[in-house]
């Protein structure tokens, strides 16, 4: 088979019990690893030689069992493949996900009470969510690139409460993915940036998405405990 490289929309978080959780950033889709899968992603990334890294895999079984991996190492490469979790050829260098911050003067600030903006955010939200999540993510990536400075943890906390009392009135649903983009968006509107983050926890296996603000999660009073999670990608 031909050389692998893992493309920039793909991004890793192992797991303490063996596993790997996969993102596609620009589907939004998670896909989760056991350990020997882990194995063989692990090589094939640090050498880009699938016989290379199947080879190694397999010198670790029993001769019966390292022929079972050569098997279950072809059937879960078409997988990737197919998926375009690896290609065969590097793609082209593209700019970084994450957008620069423009110099500006000035402060911009959230409104306590400023429902009406946190309900045009949530919509907006709710709007890109129905977007492939690459054009979602290059949204977001665009509307931080035209906010002046980072968001303080106060003022993302303050638009992290607005949009969870305005979802409340929405009849759809509207869980972490939804509120955590809102905030994001909510923030930029005003001129203040923000990451949003996605990520997983494991036994089981669970997602979830939050917003940071210098480097410290920004979280309501209703979410759930992140202490568990860890941050796969963010924009």
């Amino acid at each position: 088979m031909a050389a692998f490289h893992i493309p920039e929309h793909v991004h890793e978080s192992s797991a303490p019990h063996g596993g790997t959780v996969l993102l596609d950033a620009r589907t939004g889709q998670w896909y989760a690893m056991n350990g020997t899968a882990r194995a063989l992603w692990s090589e094939w990334r640090e050498s880009g030689d699938f016989d290379a890294g199947v080879r190694t895999v397999a010198a670790r079984f029993p001769p019966a069992l390292g022929e079972r991996v050569r098997t279950d190492a072809g059937q879960l490469a078409e997988v990737l493949v197919r998926r375009g979790l690896v290609s065969a050829a590097p793609s082209p260098a593209r700019a970084p996900m994450r957008a620069a911050r423009r110099n500006g003067r000035g402060s911009a600030t959230t409104p306590r009470h400023d429902r009406p903006g946190a309900t045009a955010a949530l919509l907006i939200a709710l709007c890109l969510l129905r977007l492939p999540f690459g054009v979602t993510v290059r949204a977001v990536a665009a509307l931080k690139s035209r906010c002046p400075r980072p968001a303080t943890e106060a003022e993302a906390a303050v638009a992290v409460g607005l949009v969870g009392q305005v979802a409340r009135l929405h009849p759809g649903r509207v869980a972490c993915l939804e509120l955590s983009l809102a905030a994001t968006v909510r923030l930029a509107l005003a001129g203040l940036s923000t990451e949003w983050c996605l990520g997983s926890a494991d036994d089981p296996y669970r997602f979830h998405a939050w917003v940071e603000a210098a480097g410290r999660p920004v979280t309501s009073s209703s979410d759930s405990d992140l202490t568990d999670f860890r941050k796969v990608f963010s924009v």
